[in-house]
């Protein structure tokens, strides 16, 4: 056997920004970091226009301002705040893009990330109607005009998609302690509903969106233990109403085939019996189309 020097040569690497390459940063984790440190950089000059047209607010979103579910994912108030976020997010991302795709990846981050603001601004509504104008945060907003940044709605997505799809992996609590994944995100939610309840029976906790946390574990959770199911739904459906489809068209199909046949038979017999003289233009007309279609098979 001859020997070909490509033969024990690994495949090429696929080319291009959002091709793994392997190493630390995955083309999903990469984007994200880089987007997200790229917004805090402009928050530096221009954080007073950032926030007023990108933070989320119960009342931008009752104006319609639908694109702040997903620009204040991109928005952070301090230092810490987007030092913390993105470090869990890369630490989880890694493991978790290369587990599910980056696109199924993104989706998930974005998917949390906008059901966490969704949360929030149904929590800050229910604590407007029982609070209103009482509870105030450290710069006098209201539960309806307080603003909500950060991606901790999509980190806590991506924590509990992790844990739920990988329950027993461990993690390092505090960079010491060994703990399962499945009891940090159960040990996180719980933290998160007290805070959501002390909430709505006491009024102002702290000037932490809870609520985004919960909504964007909620979906997370979900996403990753019924995704697959409801995925496998949809194909199933799509392609019942496709055959069906199918069948139904080859069955019209056949039945013009026999209103053909018909007419036909019965220009055939009136030309037996009366002669090609007694067919009327509509006939003869009927006749040549069919002729031709059929190879001149008369």
């Amino acid at each position: 056997m001859a020997w070909h020097e490509t033969w024990n040569e690994p495949p090429p690497r696929r080319r291009g920004f959002f091709s793994d390459r392997g190493g630390f940063f995955p083309p999903g984790v990469k984007v994200i970091l880089l987007l997200t440190v790229g917004v805090f950089v402009l928050e530096m000059f221009w954080a007073g226009p950032l926030f007023a047209v990108g933070s989320l607010s119960l009342r931008g979103l009752m104006r319609l301002q639908l694109w702040r579910l997903v620009t204040y994912m991109f928005l952070h108030g301090s230092t810490n705040h987007i030092l913390i976020n993105m470090f869990v997010f890369w630490m989880l991302g890694v493991s978790f893009e290369r587990q599910v795709g980056t696109r199924r990846f993104l989706w998930i981050y974005f998917g949390t990330g906008i059901a966490g603001g969704l949360f929030e601004a149904a929590f800050n509504f229910l604590m407007y109607l029982k609070h209103g104008a009482v509870a105030l945060d450290a710069a006098g907003h209201t539960f309806l005009t307080m603003e909500a940044v950060g991606a901790s709605a999509g980190v806590a997505g991506i924590l509990v998609a992790f844990a739920t799809l990988n329950p027993r992996a461990i993690f390092l609590l505090f960079f010491v302690f060994p703990i399962e994944a499945r009891w940090v995100a159960i040990i996180y939610a719980l933290v998160e509903t007290r805070h959501i309840v002390g909430g709505l029976t006491k009024g102002w906790t702290d000037n932490v969106a809870h609520a985004a946390h919960f909504g964007g574990m909620a979906l997370g959770f979900v996403w990753m233990k019924f995704g697959d199911h409801v995925a496998a739904w949809r194909r199933y459906h799509r392609g019942s109403a496709r055959s069906q489809h199918t069948s139904q068209g080859r069955g019209r199909e056949a039945k013009d085939e026999a209103k053909e046949e018909a007419e036909v038979d019965r220009i055939l017999k009136k030309i037996h019996e009366e002669g090609i003289d007694s067919l009327t233009p509509r006939e003869k007309m009927f006749l040549q189309d069919t002729s031709r279609r059929r190879g001149g098979r008369f």
